[in-house]
C-alpha cells in the first residue's frame, strides 16, 4: 500500500472546495497513513474546516467573486490586487508543495496550469479532478463546458490521472488521446447527507428553495418571494405546501430580513420549526412561511417534490436525486439567461427554465406535478446526468491505486 503519502489538495470554488474537502475526509478514513492538506484558491475554504482538513494557505477574495463577465469588473479585479494576489497564491502553493509527494487539482484546466507552473512536482505527481465541464453539454466552448484541445494539452503535460464527471467525458477525452481518464460519477453528488428519517411532516408538501450562494442571492431572492406569493395563491388556503430554504453558510439571513421584512417566528408549533437545524420566518404582511437550514441542505433536496433554484451545483444535485429544477436568470454574473440555457443542456428534461417572470413560473410548476410524463422525464435525465452517489469512495481508491501502480515504476 502507498503509506505515509503527503497529499495538497488545491481547489478554486465553493463547491470545487466541498469536492476537495470530502474527498479528502474520505481518504483519511479509508487510508489513515497519509497526510493530507487544502488550499483552497477562492475563498475561505469553510469545508476544509469543518470537515478537519488542515488548511496551509487561502486564496484571494475579489470584487467578481471569480465571474469576470465584462472589462469593468476584470479592471476592478485589477485594481484590488488581481495580479499581485495571484502571483502571492503561486508561491505560497509553490512553498506548500515543496513537501508533497501528490497534488491533487480540484477544478479547472487553468488551474492545473496554475499549479503546473509553480509547483516543481512532476507530472506523475499530479491528479485532476474536473468538475466544470461535461460532453453532455453538447458545446465546444473551452474552459467552462468542453475540453478544448489546448486544455487536453494541459491534462496531458501536468496530469498523471485524469477523473471527470462522467462517463460520456471520459470516452471523449479517450477517444482524443488521454491515456489515464477515470469516472465513477459525479462526485458532487456524495457532498450532502441525508438522515435515514425525513425532517418534515408527511402531510406537507414540500417546495426546496435554492437561492445560490453569491452575493446576487440577496437580490433575487425578492423574485422568488414573488413566486411563492404566486403557488401560495394558486393553491388556496388550505395548501399543505411548505416552503424550505437550503441557505448558504457564507450568506447572512440578515440581509433578507431587512430587504424583504421577513420576522422571525419564535413561537413556531411545527416541531421541526424549533429544532436547531431550522430558523423560521414569515414573510410581513403574508402568511407566507419560510424554514430556513444551513445544515438539512440534504434533507431540503431529497424531501421536495419540486426546487425553485437558482444556483449552479445545487440545481444540479437536485436533479441528480431526481426532483424537477425550475430556474430563472437574475441580477448578477451567475445565474444570468446564458448559464441557464448552458445548464439547460447539461440537466435535459430536469430543469425549466424561465425570464424572472413569477406567474409563468408558478404556472409550470403547477402544470409540471400535474404530469406523471413530464415528472419522469424530469427524474430519469436528472439522475442519469448526474449519477454518482457512492463516487467519492470509488475515486478514493482510484487515486490510491495510481499511487501503489506509480511507487512500483
Amino acid at each position: 500500500m502507498g503509506e505515509g503519502k503527503r497529499i495538497l489538495f488545491v481547489s478554486n470554488g465553493y463547491g470545487e472546495d466541498n469536492v476537495a474537502a470530502h474527498i479528502a475526509q474520505e481518504y483519511r478514513t479509508l487510508f489513515p497513513g497519509h497526510r493530507l492538506a487544502g488550499y483552497p484558491t477562492v475563498g475561505q475554504g469553510r469545508f476544509y474546516e469543518q470537515l478537519g482538513i488542515q488548511l496551509v494557505g487561502r486564496g484571494i477574495d475579489l470584487p467578481s467573486e471569480g465571474f469576470v463577465r465584462s472589462p469593468r469588473d476584470f479592471f476592478i479585479d485589477i485594481w484590488n490586487g488581481l495580479f499581485f494576489k495571484t502571483c502571492r497564491m503561486g508561491l505560497e502553493i509553490r512553498k506548500a508543495s515543496v513537501d508533497c509527494d501528490l497534488l491533487i487539482v480540484v477544478g479547472d484546466p487553468y488551474l492545473l496550469l496554475f499549479t503546473g507552473f509553480f509547483s516543481r512536482l512532476t507530472r506523475e505527481n499530479r491528479i485532476f479532478i474536473g468538475l466544470q465541464q461535461s460532453e453532455w453539454y453538447a458545446s465546444k466552448k473551452p474552459f467552462k463546458l468542453h475540453y478544448s484541445a489546448l486544455e487536453r494539452w494541459w491534462l496531458k503535460l501536468y496530469a498523471g490521472l485524469v477523473i471527470v464527471r462522467d462517463t460520456k467525458t471520459r470516452d471523449y477525452l479517450l477517444r482524443k488521446g488521454l491515456k489515464l481518464v477515470y469516472s465513477a460519477g459525479n462526485p458532487m453528488m456524495d457532498c450532502f447527507t441525508i438522515s435515514e428519517e425525513p425532517v418534515f411532516p408527511a402531510d406537507r408538501m414540500v417546495i426546496g428553495i435554492l437561492p445560490g450562494s453569491k452575493k446576487e442571492a440577496y437580490e433575487n431572492f425578492g423574485n422568488i418571494i414573488e413566486t411563492l406569493a404566486c403557488l401560495k395563491r394558486g393553491a388556496g388556503e388550505e395548501s399543505s405546501l411548505l416552503f424550505a430554504v437550503a441557505f448558504p453558510p457564507n450568506l447572512d439571513i440578515g440581509v433578507l430580513e431587512r430587504r424583504y421584512g421577513l420576522k422571525r417566528i419564535t413561537n413556531q408549533v411545527t416541531a421541526f420549526g424549533t429544532t436547531d437545524s431550522f430558523e423560521a420566518y414569515r414573510l410581513d404582511r403574508s402568511d407566507i412561511e419560510l424554514f430556513f437550514s444551513k445544515k438539512l441542505f440534504g434533507n431540503i433536496l431529497s424531501e421536495s417534490i419540486a426546487v425553485i433554484g437558482l444556483s449552479g451545483t445545487a440545481n444540479e444535485q437536485a436533479a441528480g436525486l431526481g426532483k424537477p429544477v425550475f430556474a430563472f436568470w437574475g441580477n448578477g454574473p451567475q445565474i444570468t439567461e446564458k448559464f441557464l440555457r448552458a445548464q439547460k443542456k447539461l440537466l435535459g428534461e430536469a430543469l425549466f427554465i424561465f425570464p424572472p417572470e413569477p406567474e409563468r413560473i408558478y404556472r409550470s410548476v403547477h402544470e409540471v406535478l400535474r404530469d406523471k410524463k413530464l415528472l419522469k422525464k424530469a427524474r430519469d435525465d436528472g439522475m442519469r446526468r448526474m449519477a454518482g452517489r457512492g463516487s467519492i469512495r470509488a475515486i478514493v481508491h482510484e487515486i490510491e491505486a495510481y499511487i501503489n501502480r506509480t511507487a512500483q515504476t
